[in-house]
């Protein structure tokens, strides 16, 4: 008899945890594993999922097509949407008691298992989050009170903001499991051909960025710092890729720092791999991320990378500078340097990213699921 394995998330959209997930729950399917995806929210409204897993919505998804992506209404629409799928949750429960859980939502489950009395072993992903978020505190804490519940982490530097924010790592029981980022389809894609003259001009130095334009991202920060660069080279270009609250405060920055010849937006974007590829150097200027999926993206794709040294993954990811340049974060002036530096020193920088090939193996599809095999049959049978 198979085993069912419950995937639940807070939405399934673009997020990288989002598309971690979904990659492993495709991968899980075999004649062991009866997977089930459980959406709260979903921005998928077209993302085709593999016919073999079993999608409950525990919200109605027609509810999500009309709500307006402003940062504010959609967080509040999100948490009531978490609110009201607790009871959809324990009739789901109730009625297929499976044997795992798997998801990033302690509070959605606490709840429901606490009210239906159905106890499958529970394996949450913990994904990387400021220290200050209040939610992210009550989950952790909230799950320590479930009968029989795990931590998967995706970096070692999880394990130490674990131990250090309960000082009692003896307690926790965790697995250090790296998110599933790159495949086969990812690297076809980013050798697919870019149309903008930028990208296709030798003579010009072209950075991208890819993210939700955000406050975690801190455009603004990178922003400054390439103008800081541009001073000093005229012949470089700054590409930004991606959509979200933030674009006219950044775009009207950009008008201020009298960069709009320079720094180009490019909205959301179906492939960012392509322009990746096609990069000089890939930047990654947040305050805070989980392992930067994509950092490793542009890394697995050839592209040099500089990234902030933020909590909690990064540096994990580049392995302390090993792979690619580390800066402090929300520091312009550093990260002006750094640019500097990855365009005087490009040999360098590419003999880094040669160095990272092995290392990029762990966060190959295929290689992350095996691991969750290994996981769910060996320790959890």
């Amino acid at each position: 008899m198979k085993k069912i394995i419950s995937i639940i998330s807070p939405q399934w959209g673009t997020a990288g945890t989002d598309i971690n997930l979904l990659k492993i729950a495709e991968g899980l399917i075999n004649e062991e594993f009866d997977v089930r995806l459980l959406i709260v929210g979903d921005e998928w409204f077209d993302k085709k999922i593999k016919s073999e897993i079993k999608v409950v919505y525990l919200i109605p998804r027609y509810i999500f097509k009309f709500m307006k992506r402003k940062y504010i209404p959609w967080k509040i629409t999100m948490i009531l949407s978490v609110i009201f799928s607790i009871f959809p949750l324990i009739f789901y429960l109730k009625k297929n008691n499976g044997n795992y859980i798997l998801g990033l939502v302690p509070i959605l489950a606490f709840l429901g298992f606490l009210i239906s009395n159905v106890k499958p072993k529970i394996i949450f992903s913990i994904q990387g989050l400021p220290r200050s978020n209040i939610i992210f505190n009550l989950n952790l804490f909230l799950s320590k009170f479930l009968p029989d519940v795990d931590y998967v982490i995706p970096t070692k530097s999880m394990s130490e903001y674990l131990d250090e924010m309960y000082n009692q790592s003896e307690s926790i029981e965790y697995e250090v499991v790296p998110n599933a980022v790159l495949d086969s389809n990812l690297i076809s894609k980013s050798k697919e051909s870019v149309d903008h003259q930028w990208y296709s001009n030798d003579e010009i130095f072209v950075i991208t960025a890819v993210g939700r334009l955000t406050n975690q991202k801190d455009f603004t920060n990178l922003i400054n710092a390439f103008a800081l660069t541009a001073n000093t080279l005229d012949f470089i270009r700054l590409v930004i890729i991606g959509a979200g609250e933030q674009k006219e405060l950044l775009q009207s920055l950009v008008q201020d720092l009298d960069l709009s010849s320079k720094v180009e937006f490019l909205g959301f974007q179906s492939n960012p791999y392509k322009f990746m590829r096609a990069s000089d150097l890939f930047v990654m200027s947040s305050k805070w991320e989980g392992p930067g999926h994509v950092l490793i993206e542009a890394l697995g794709t050839g592209c040099p990378v500089i990234t902030t040294n933020c909590p909690i993954g990064p540096a994990d990811s580049v392995q302390n500078g090993e792979y690619g340049a580390l800066v402090e974060v929300g520091n312009s002036k550093a990260l002006s340097e750094a640019i500097l530096y990855a365009f005087k020193n490009q040999s360098d920088m590419l003999l880094k990213v040669k160095r990272s090939e092995n290392y990029m193996k762990k966060f190959y599809t295929e290689n992350v699921v095996n691991e969750y095999k290994k996981l769910l049959t060996n320790k959890y049978r």
